[in-house]
């Protein structure tokens, strides 16, 4: 999303016709894929959830993933989940040529994800906290997904114009990390209460390790700015690590999702 709005401008001034064509099927790849893991990773959810409610040996049964997926109020929230992910598919497969009303497409859709994301989770139910949960989600497309696409799409750009690239990407993560902590610190104090909650919980402990991992990928970024201001034209490893710690936080922010908040 922030790739065609932000990035794409600085590909048309520095690339030609080729490289702004390559650099755009670039960014629907990217896309195509991220939305289909999420369509995946949800079919993977209300398997999971089935088999919480009904044990492992039910959870393939018709019947019971009908009840979870199909009758169960968190099962009609699911389908509106799987509905706005497979738009995202949609919307990611009709870019190409620079068409900017399928640009509003791909971002009306991935905002409504995010939305969407918050239904079946802690944040359920109530609109304050749902606003919150889905900052979180958009800051960190912002940062982390936007540099996924940058990393993908590097190739098929001159060094000029990876050089532009990169620098208009500084000013996306900047914007992208400070919703992300500010909406993760806020949901933090709204779920974990007070201080000692955090090492006396199991949801505190898994926190911790959340916001260790977010440091690291603070970090990283940080290295991958002052590397880009120094004059290099993409950033270097450390881009690669920041992309690897993310995925982590993914991980650690899905189990947090399972946990019962103090």
């Amino acid at each position: 999303m922030a790739a065609f709005w932000v990035v794409m401008p600085s590909v048309a001034g520095s690339a030609d016709s080729e490289g702004r064509n390559r650099a755009e099927h670039a960014i629907r790849r990217v896309g195509l894929r991220a939305s289909a893991v999420v369509v995946v990773a949800l079919m993977l959810r209300a398997w999971a959830q089935t088999a919480t409610a009904f044990g492992f040996a039910q959870s393939v049964s018709l019947g019971a993933l009908s009840t979870i997926m199909v009758e169960s109020r968190w099962g009609r929230s699911w389908q509106i989940q799987v509905l706005a992910a497979l738009a995202c598919v949609v919307a990611f497969a009709l870019v190409g040529r620079g068409r900017r009303s399928v640009h509003v497409a791909t971002a009306m859709t991935s905002a409504a994800l995010s939305l969407t994301l918050t239904r079946t989770g802690h944040a359920a139910g109530a609109p304050d906290r749902m606003a919150i949960h889905t900052a979180h989600v958009l800051g960190a497309g912002m940062w982390v997904g936007t540099l996924t696409t940058l990393v993908a799409l590097r190739r098929s750009l001159d060094q000029a114009a990876r050089q532009s690239v990169f620098r208009a990407f500084s000013r996306v993560a900047l914007t992208g990390a400070a919703m992300l902590v500010t909406a993760g610190l806020v949901a933090s104090w709204w779920y974990v209460g007070s201080f000692a909650n955090l090492w006396s919980t199991v949801y505190g402990r898994v926190l911790l390790g959340k916001v260790a991992l977010v440091g690291g990928v603070v970090a990283c970024g940080y290295v991958n700015w002052r590397a880009i201001g120094s004059g290099r034209s993409e950033p270097g490893q450390a881009a690669i690590v920041e992309l690897m710690l993310a995925a982590a936080v993914v991980v650690a922010t899905g189990v947090l999702t399972e946990l019962e908040h103090p």
